[in-house]
């Protein structure tokens, strides 16, 4: 049986908790440079190294108010003075990592909760749609929770690891700014 009840685009929501395109659907490549002041060839050369990732519904792909604003965050970055080699090669790092780690965490989601979701089902039921539907509760519950679990954890080891290069390089000033402002 075929999922009906969850159209592509209310699963990818549910699942992701992201925002859905507007009502003139996905933005193109082109109007998420107008959108953030981004040269389009920059945003180009960014997605070919696979660091802009467009969502993906159904057979369409493109960009949300999320990627708006997740690519005024690199713009400020790259205001405050971080290069744009650098910031690539950091984010290229990141993306390996990270890849690596969701591969891990798919596939641990897999074994402990799909397949004993499907396993729970009443005898005999092979209703996609009830399988479908308890598989976004599941993801409706724990995406979040894994969410917030990695960004505090970043956050935490990025806030160490700022304030143990303060204490070896800084100035005492530096180092009691950081220390006043609640770094650790």
């Amino acid at each position: 049986m075929h999922v009906t009840c969850i159209s592509g685009k209310a699963l990818v929501a549910a699942v992701t908790f992201e925002s859905l395109p507007d009502e003139d659907g996905l933005l193109t490549l082109a109007e998420l440079a107008a959108r953030t002041g981004i040269p389009e060839p920059l945003l180009l050369a960014i997605a070919r190294e696979g660091l802009l990732v467009p969502h993906r519904i159904g057979e369409d792909s493109g960009y949300t108010a999320d990627d708006v604003a997740v690519a005024r965050a690199g713009l400020t970055l790259l205001e405050q003075g971080i290069p744009l080699s650098e910031l690539l090669a950091l984010a290229r790092a990141h993306h390996e990592a990270t890849t690596a780690v969701a591969r891990q965490a798919v596939e641990m989601f897999d074994a402990h909760v799909r397949r004993p979701l499907r396993r729970s089902g009443a005898p005999g039921d092979d209703d996609d749609e009830a399988n479908a539907q308890r598989l976004v509760e599941a993801f409706q519950t724990l995406l979040p929770a894994t969410t917030k679990l990695v960004a505090h954890h970043f956050t935490r080891v990025l806030l160490d690891c700022a304030l143990e290069h303060i204490e070896k390089v800084g100035t005492p000033g530096e180092l009691s700014a950081v220390r006043a402002g609640g770094a650790r």
